[in-house]
């Protein structure tokens, strides 16, 4: 029994010894790897920051160029209303005829107007400029 417990106590001692050789191996073995797998968890939180910055930066911008069409689409269209005005002052009520080149000109300009949402009195001037003669009366 004696022989038993020392060959036991041999195998234990061993074991440990074992484990405590391999424990000074793999534990800075271990260590490295977690090290590596944080680094890349930073690396990847890094560029997942940056990219979402990028995001909003590119969001910020188009938020400000949308404001910035809105306000052209409008200065586009008062210069549209301003044309149509003019023309009906200068055909209707100064010359009293409307060449057809300039009546297609009209027309396709106050489409455009009322493509982007507007028709005022336009509408109105449109169809008397529209219905002017072609040539002046001799």
């Amino acid at each position: 029994m004696a022989e038993h417990l020392k060959a036991l106590i041999a195998i234990s001692a061993s074991l440990t010894g074992a484990i405590i050789g391999w424990m000074a191996v793999l534990k800075p073995l271990m260590g490295l790897r977690r090290e590596r797998k944080a680094q890349r968890q930073r690396a990847i939180e890094e560029t997942l920051k940056a990219e979402k910055e990028y995001r909003q930066t590119v969001l910020d911008k188009l938020e400000g160029l949308g404001s910035r069409m809105m306000t052209m689409d409008d200065s586009i269209a008062d210069l549209q209303r301003d044309n149509i005005e003019r023309a009906y002052c200068m055909f209707k009520l100064e010359h009293g005829y409307c060449p057809s080149g300039m009546k297609e000109s009209i027309a396709s300009m106050y489409s455009s107007y009322q493509a982007r949402g507007y028709n005022h009195i336009a509408s109105s001037r449109i169809e008397e400029l529209l219905a002017l003669p072609e040539f002046p009366e001799k």
